[in-house]
């Protein structure tokens, strides 16, 4: 691959990040194949094609078992090896696992857009993920939706969905949706409840986006009447629901706790990086949950986000900030697998940070999964089930993806190639 390839840390990368923007009959019991097995707990993985067959990823059927939430991650952003490969899961998680629906590390009101898509197959689909992150308006996205465009159309009474769930940059929508709903419970203009919330709109453009300092007594008028409105719906739920429904005080709910969120991140991003880095954790391991229980409770659901955001027990690593995996293990226990993406070569197309090429500051060698994994001779990549009865791998901790871990503590398994060549973006032309 040609390309430059710059030097740059991780360290400096991941506080960006913070800111970036059941139809096909299942297999029989156990499935397929079990794949190509190179040892105990590690299989070979034939390509990242979606279209290839699936029998290689059938050794994931009994890491899942019956979890409801799977995350799929990634080392960095704009990889289109790591783009591809989850869209291969996703496909084997719905045609074999009984997999129904899709959230994205993104909006959750911009993702809506390619939800419509998927369920109506109107338009195009490079029109569908136009208002996600730039990071993910890729053509390998943008092949993912297509398909789940076509599962519909070909399984009418049994459709797959997308959803979005962070809360970074929608304080406007969350903020609009919040005061409507006040409104709608007969709250006016002179509640000091609405003149806070809409001191969060000043926090944001005021402040935020000029670069400057936040006055702390604008960030607390902001938390201060979001705290209110929470202990509001927690002591008249029922009254509330009574005047409106309980799904739209579940909405409400959303909003409130993604504005809450987003503004405590943006506030701290800069002086206190963990904690607004948690913060958006927080708010993003809420709106997965509930934005699955309002739309379709029953499915089971596969989550795209970076590695850090999916890995469980984050306060025993280095990953940047993170907990949103660790949140959701501690409510799911066994509901939830965490699932690592990571590459001995990464490629990467990202313009907003000026990177392009080969990603060489991931530390490759000893002392890292990858130099294990690599070590195999795996050709394009392996699959390998960290909790496998004797390890593969000794005890200890080891670099995955430029963060020291205990592998088996922060996931479940880890998807691994040798190479993963980088995105095809949509939003900005491709770097050379």
């Amino acid at each position: 691959m040609q390309g430059v390839r710059p030097r740059f840390r991780l360290a400096v990368v991941l506080p960006l990040l913070l800111l970036a923007l059941l139809a096909a009959p299942l297999r029989a019991q156990g499935g397929g194949s079990p794949g190509n097995p190179i040892d105990h707990g590690l299989w070979r993985l034939s390509g990242t094609d979606p279209n290839l067959p699936q029998d290689d990823l059938e050794p994931l059927r009994q890491v899942i078992g019956g979890a409801q939430l799977v995350g799929l991650g990634e080392s960095i952003h704009t990889s289109g090896g790591f783009y591809q490969l989850k869209d291969r899961t996703f496909r084997f998680l719905v045609e074999r696992m009984g997999f129904r629906a899709f959230g994205m590390e993104t909006s959750w009101f911009r993702a809506d857009r390619v939800e419509r898509y998927v369920q109506t197959c109107q338009g195009t689909p490079r029109d569908a993920i136009r208002g996600i992150f730039g990071v993910w308006q890729s053509a390998e996205v943008q092949a993912m939706a297509q398909w789940m465009c076509e599962w519909n159309t070909a399984h009418p009474d049994d459709r797959v969905h997308f959803y979005g769930f962070d809360i970074q940059n929608q304080s406007f929508e969350d903020g609009a949706a919040l005061l409507a709903f006040l409104h709608r419970l007969g709250i006016d203009d002179n509640d000091p409840r609405v003149a806070g919330i809409r001191a969060c709109d000043g926090v944001e453009t005021d402040y935020f986006f000029e670069g400057l300092p936040f006055p702390p007594e604008l960030y607390q008028q902001c938390q201060g009447a979001l705290a209110d409105t929470a202990a509001f719906f927690d002591r008249d739920e029922k009254t509330i629901e009574g005047q409106t429904s309980k799904q739209d005080l579940g909405w409400a709910r959303v909003s409130l706790v993604g504005q809450q969120a987003w503004q405590e991140e943006i506030f701290f991003i800069e002086s206190d990086p963990d904690r607004g880095g948690k913060a958006r954790d927080r708010g993003m391991a809420y709106a997965v949950q509930a934005i699955r229980d309002l739309r379709f409770p029953q499915a089971r659901t596969a989550l795209w986000a970076h590695n850090g955001h999916l890995a469980k027990k984050a306060g025993s690593s280095d990953y940047f900030g993170v907990e949103m995996g660790t949140l959701l293990a501690d409510q799911l226990k066994s509901k939830y697998v965490a699932i690592g993406l990571s590459a001995h070569e990464t490629y990467i197309d990202w313009i907003y940070l000026g990177l392009c090429g080969l990603v060489e500051d991931i530390p490759v060698g000893p002392g890292s999964l990858e130099n294990v994994l690599h070590g195999l001779g795996p050709g394009a990549g392996v699959l390998a089930e960290l909790k496998k009865n004797p390890p593969f791998l000794q005890a200890g901790s080891y670099l995955v993806g430029a963060v020291s871990m205990v592998p088996s503590e922060q996931f479940d398994a880890i998807l691994y190639l040798d190479v993963s060549p980088k995105m095809h973006p949509l939003l900005w032309a491709s770097c050379q």
